[in-house]
């Protein structure tokens, strides 16, 4: 249980510390999202399919601007 959550802080820890990570976060429409309470009791869920297949999840997924950010993300250098 430590050692999982020791890995889970040290990639928030290098999430955070990613420009590109911060702006995606930082962006008034991920914020917006975050706050619907839709989205939030589907993160309490811990089901990924759930959160990753909700409309409004996937909305933000095909907004323009936003995949400009996330396609700067890269992932396996975050993980």
């Amino acid at each position: 249980m430590f050692r999982n959550m020791a890995e889970q802080l040290k990639l928030m820890q290098r999430l955070m510390q990613d420009d590109n990570f911060k702006a995606f976060m930082g962006h008034p429409k991920v914020q917006d999202l975050f706050k619907d309470p839709q989205i939030q009791q589907a993160m309490k869920s811990k089901n990924a399919d759930l959160v990753m297949n909700h409309p409004k999840m996937m909305a933000l997924r095909n907004d323009p601007e936003l995949a400009q950010i996330i396609s700067k993300l890269n992932f396996k250098d975050l993980m």
